[in-house]
């Protein structure tokens, strides 16, 4: 049963399904937006104000108190059933003796009556847990879910959804001391979506401000969290971008933020190597630089290791170009200012002008597909081989390895002029309009002194010579490293886990 509401409420639920499954190993926990009020007389205003935000960041922060507090107190009465009752079953006390999982939903925001203005459905700024020290800790939760509520019926799969603090996860860790796993299948980070109408572009842009100044939140959390992380926990899946299962919708040809700057390092891939250093399985998917894996690495737990990176790096540049060496704005991405890229809160010009342009612009149907230019299929070798080195570097400090892969996904779905001007010349790279596969290394050390085994799966490409000798040398004294080259397999859409978000 899935709950929310007060204190009370939350414990009846939990106390009605531990007696119903005879103890509780799963507990759903709906975190809910408060209702907006949108009444005709008096309409919200176009963005969502300071005031506003405040009033729903309480909430939330209130509603995942009231489930800490609960749950302390649900553990603190199953601890009593149990003494009292006198049984070791596991069914005797409420909670399962292999503890509990939370699966916090977050759900979307919602309204009475939907506002006309979209400027409303898209969020950027990312709510926050007020005085996370003060929740108790829970000793009876061996693994935490939480993500946002999928809403099947929206066109945008983003659209009304309130991104969280990439701290959250990291302070709610903290307050279990008996956690195991640790479940994030989208922590919020996304790209622009190629939209045909401007207006679209501009009503679901990701903010480059709030997203840069949320990764540099993330390393700082790290920095402050880290030795506070509980020793049990051996296993994490971090998902920060969701790619869409079923069509790819980017535009590779426009020029990216830099979200690194102004530090010299990428803060989120660095919180993200101390992080692993606690984990025996690490599932990663994100946005990264090499800092992931910067000497020295020292993950003496890691046993299962999968990370996939995208085509684009945070500092604005990307890993891959296209079949001619197509590659704009090669230099690196924009610099990100408090004028130009973060979400405005008052009413300003141009806001009414998008206002108006997509009121006029309703009715035209073809102005509501996407503008996709998919065409970044071949590496750029000063980019990718730092990632493939360093990743080779970090696999001598996983002495417990049992495997590991490093991956991406590619996908030929170029612009209407680009898949024209391949045709003209007759040099199209692919014999179909959208082409989509993975692309990446993977390792697997020997077992009792056999021979480890890498596999690259890279189509016709190949690593300079150094980049091979740094995975060959992982064999040491006495063993080898057997090479196998792949090739491509060609798919209509990604592969996806299906109980993701459920």
């Amino acid at each position: 049963m899935a709950a929310t509401g007060t204190k009370e409420a939350i414990l009846n639920s939990l106390l009605e399904d531990a007696r119903y499954w005879q103890g509780l190993r799963e507990y759903v926990y709906d975190l809910n937006m408060p209702l907006l009020l949108n009444p005709n007389e008096s309409p919200l205003p176009c963005r969502e104000t300071p005031a506003e935000f405040e009033a729903i960041n309480s909430s939330f922060s209130s509603q995942i108190h009231a489930l800490f507090e609960t749950l302390h107190d649900f553990e603190s009465l199953s601890e009593t059933k149990g003494k009292t009752e006198g049984k070791t079953e596991d069914v005797d006390e409420y909670i399962r003796k292999d503890g509990l999982i939370p699966i916090i939903r977050i759900n979307n925001q919602s309204f009475d009556r939907y506002p006309h203005c979209l400027h409303r459905n898209f969020h950027s700024r990312r709510l926050s847990l007020r005085d996370p020290a003060t929740l108790p800790q829970l000793w009876r939760v061996s693994e935490l879910r939480l993500f946002s509520a999928p809403d099947y019926s929206a066109n945008i799969d983003f659209e009304n959804v309130r991104p969280v603090s990439l701290r959250l996860p990291l302070e709610l860790a903290s307050r279990l001391p008996a956690l195991r796993s640790l479940d994030c299948p989208w922590l919020w980070e996304r790209m622009p979506v190629a939209f045909r109408p401007r207006t679209l572009r501009h009503f679901a842009r990701p903010w480059e401000g709030p997203w840069r100044d949320e990764r540099h939140e993330f390393g700082r959390a790290v920095r402050e969290l880290h030795e506070h992380m509980p020793t049990s926990l051996v296993a994490a899946r971090l998902w920060f971008w969701k790619p869409n299962a079923f069509y790819v919708d980017e535009d590779q040809s426009i020029e990216m933020p830099d979200l690194v700057r102004p530090d010299d390092a990428d803060p989120l891939s660095l919180g993200l190597r101390t992080v692993a250093s606690h984990l025996e399985q690490f599932d990663l998917r994100a946005f990264l630089t090499p800092d992931l894996f910067r000497a020295p690495v020292t993950w003496p737990r890691m046993k299962r290791l999968r990370v996939e990176f995208h085509p684009w790096c945070p500092d604005g540049t990307w890993y891959f170009v296209g079949p001619r060496g197509e590659n704009p704005h090669p230099d690196g991405g924009f610099e990100i200012t408090r004028e130009h890229h973060y979400p405005p809160v008052a009413p300003n010009e141009q806001d009414d002008e998008m206002d108006e342009e997509y009121v006029e612009d309703e009715g035209d149907e073809e102005e509501e597909e996407r503008r996709t230019d998919m065409f970044r299929t071949e590496p750029l070798p000063r980019k990718i081989e730092p990632l493939l080195l360093a990743f080779a570097g970090a696999l001598k400090g996983m002495p417990a390895l049992e495997e590991a892969e490093l991956f991406a996904y590619l996908a030929w779905q170029p612009s209407e002029e680009r898949q024209r001007a391949y045709e003209d010349s007759g040099e199209a790279p692919y014999n179909q309009d959208c082409a989509i596969y993975r692309w990446g290394v993977s390792y697997a050390p020997g077992k009792n002194g056999g021979n480890g085994l890498l596999t690259w799966q890279v189509g016709s490409w190949r690593p300079h010579e150094d980049v091979i000798q740094s995975f060959k040398a992982l064999g040491g004294e006495g063993s080898e490293v057997e090479i196998t080259w792949k090739p491509f397999e060609f798919t209509d859409k990604r592969d996806e886990d299906l109980r993701a978000f459920h």
